[in-house]
């Protein structure tokens, strides 16, 4: 397990504001990834946190729409260049989005059960480990450090991006710090606190932190 300080690499912010203006053509049927999405610390939570809200889903709540929004997040995320974003948009498998899906769901109960101080569940970690697996065997595949590297052409095949995935929510089960590992309690959205303190609450204090804040008020005026 890395020391509580230990800097996890991160996309530079001038390269991820790039990126994002090539989203703002997409129309509105996709998601347009922004800042505000990866607030987790590590593209596992990232990607845990890829619905709009865990606490109170709204019939709307799926950020995953379509190949195009894996697509896109892996870029937004730093995790894929354009060439291999554009493949993976372009994915035609009908079970692809499912299996993004499950990754994304197994990784949250793993990573949530943690911030919860709770037993990890066996079956979902059981799972990522399973999915991390396929198609490996099938065809050589590069590494960087703990993650997979896929080539541009690899990048097409959906049974080796959902491994990638998978692989990312591994990494982060043996590396993220535990005991800064939290959910937001208004949004569910989990986070690795770096504050000096250790105090942070909030995914986002002007988004959730500044809601509560409302309601407080709004609470107080009604009494």
């Amino acid at each position: 397990m890395k020391p509580d300080n230990y800097a996890y690499p991160v996309t530079t912010r001038c390269n991820r504001i790039t990126r994002l203006k090539r989203l703002r053509s997409l129309s509105s049927d996709h998601t347009a990834w922004v800042p505000e999405h990866f607030i987790g610390g590590h593209p596992a939570l990232d990607l845990s946190n890829a619905v709009h809200d865990r606490r109170a889903p709204s019939p709307d709540n799926e950020l995953f729409k379509s190949a195009r929004d894996v697509g896109t997040w892996l870029l937004a995320a730093g995790l894929a260049d354009e060439r291999g974003a554009g493949a993976v948009a372009e994915i035609r498998d009908r079970h692809f989005l499912n299996g993004v899906r499950e990754i994304r769901e197994l990784s949250y109960k793993v990573f949530d059960a943690i911030a919860s101080d709770v037993e990890i569940p066996s079956q979902p970690l059981g799972l990522l480990f399973s999915r991390a697996a396929r198609g490996l065997e099938a065809q050589p595949v590069g590494w960087n450090s703990a993650r997979l590297d896929l080539t541009s052409n690899q990048w097409r095949d959906s049974t080796l991006v959902t491994a990638f995935l998978a692989h990312l929510s591994i990494e982060a089960f043996f590396t993220l710090p535990r005991t800064r590992l939290h959910a937001c309690p208004r949004c569910g959205w989990l986070f690795i606190d770096t504050s000096r303190g250790g105090k942070r609450r909030w995914c986002n204090m002007r988004i959730c932190g500044n809601r509560e804040k409302i309601s407080r008020h709004r609470g107080h005026m009604g009494t």
